[in-house]
């Protein structure tokens, strides 16, 4: 084989690597590209997003209480009648599932008893849970003082009523009646 051959397959190697190696990168910018656009798509209608709260062996859902277009001053809209009402004795537990299009964004979890001192909340980043437990109870001195109220709020893309995007600001209530 002589030196001019074997320039020439070895530059045919080399623009083979080459080809292959662009090729690798645009089949995983492309699905990077595609899980993005999917993972940040605008929901319809963010009045209609829920959660669950299961308790006592029965799963319910929880419609937003307050939403507010992060943009428009004094949009926030608090829908009374939807704060959910839930029967949570101080010796059990309820299970929170927010879903994966709330728990693929940042969230919160706040929690307020009869005794404030004790009230807490609890922050997720984008990916890491779409579950929280709420106990019906927290110790203060040796007592239990009961759960008053559960808030979820998260900030998410929804269209608006001119079908634009926007930033929503939207928070879910479940009210334990049973303290």
């Amino acid at each position: 084989m002589s030196s001019k051959q074997r320039r020439f397959k070895q530059r045919s190697r080399a623009i083979m690597v080459v080809a292959i190696i662009v090729a690798v990168g645009l089949v995983v910018t492309g699905l990077v590209l595609a899980v993005t656009k999917w993972s940040s798509q605008a929901i319809e209608d963010p009045r209609a997003l829920t959660i669950e709260i299961t308790h006592g062996g029965k799963t319910e859902k929880v419609h937003p209480y307050r939403i507010c277009d992060l943009f428009e001053k004094d949009s926030c809209t608090a829908i009374e009648s939807n704060s959910q009402h839930i029967q949570l004795p101080p010796e059990e537990t309820a299970e929170l599932n927010v879903g994966s299009t709330v728990g693929s964004n940042a969230w919160a979890v706040q929690r307020f008893f009869a005794d404030e001192s004790v009230n807490s909340s609890t922050k997720k980043s984008p990916g890491e849970a779409t579950t929280e437990t709420i106990a019906g109870s927290a110790a203060v001195n040796g007592e239990r003082t009961p759960l008053g109220v559960v808030e979820v709020s998260t900030a998410l893309v929804g269209k608006n009523a001119a079908g634009e995007e926007t930033t929503y600001g939207i928070t879910w209530s479940i009210v334990n009646d049973h303290s």
